[in-house]
């Protein structure tokens, strides 16, 4: 029996129901929907769908001569579960995702930046020396560094003159500048914006090229219908 082709190249349904079988004998067993109930059904059309996913990944990365897979994580909040489950658990996949790779322009990042005054503000930081000891005696302060005031213990929060004990042991705390609250410099972040809008960008594009790729190259036997596809009965979402 055949579940599907990809490149017209036939998908066995044994290989589909090893796969549900692998995934019923995990750790997430007590969690999958009984056998023979709609929702088991669904769940073969979900694996059948990471099969031949990756399946074409496979025949994609042998064509294009790439072995490399990107360590890019995936976000299924942007590309839907399907394709970051693929994205997660096939290194073809990833390897074919480098090809699309895309980086944000200068201004793509300052108008980020700008966007989101709320995610690049920062709270009132300290410059200060600390040290740690059991004994006070003991105590050496450290070089100076910029510390945010809420991840000290409460007894240095009042940035006390002298040692103070904590259920820690004493401490320390010489505050030499308070830095106020306002925004974080551009150039402090603006390698983890670029980073965060090249992923963006480069999973949306691989995610809109495997979707056409897919219709194109894929062919789904009655019974491994994609689960979302409304002509199949065990559809649950329809309009």
């Amino acid at each position: 029996m055949i579940a599907a082709w990809v490149d017209g190249e036939p998908v066995a349904a044994a290989e589909i129901d090893a796969e549900v079988d692998r995934l019923r004998s995990g750790p997430l067993a007590d969690r999958l929907p009984p056998a023979g109930t709609a929702e088991a059904r669904q769940l073969r059309r979900w694996v059948t769908q990471r099969v031949v996913l990756g399946r074409l990944l496979e025949h994609e990365a042998a064509a294009r001569g790439r072995t490399t897979p990107s360590t890019m994580p995936a976000d299924a909040a942007l590309v839907g579960a399907a394709v970051a489950d693929v994205l997660a658990t096939s290194a073809a996949a990833r390897a074919v995702l480098a090809d699309f790779a895309t980086r944000p322009t200068e201004a793509e990042v300052r108008a980020h930046y700008a966007a989101h005054p709320d995610r690049y503000t920062r709270g009132e930081r300290w410059l200060a020396r600390q040290a740690f000891a059991s004994t006070p005696g003991a105590l050496v302060l450290g070089p100076p560094a910029e510390l945010d005031p809420a991840t000290l213990v409460p007894e240095l929060r009042g940035r006390p003159t002298g040692p103070v004990h904590s259920g820690l042991g004493w401490h320390r705390l010489v505050v030499d500048a308070v830095l106020p609250a306002g925004p974080v410099p551009y150039e402090q972040v603006r390698p983890a914006i670029e980073a965060e809008l090249a992923a963006r960008a480069t999973q949306l594009a691989f995610a809109r090229w495997l979707d056409q790729a897919a219709g194109r190259r894929i062919r789904l036997a009655p019974g491994f219908e994609h689960p979302a596809d409304p002509r199949q009965p065990d559809a649950t979402h329809r309009h």
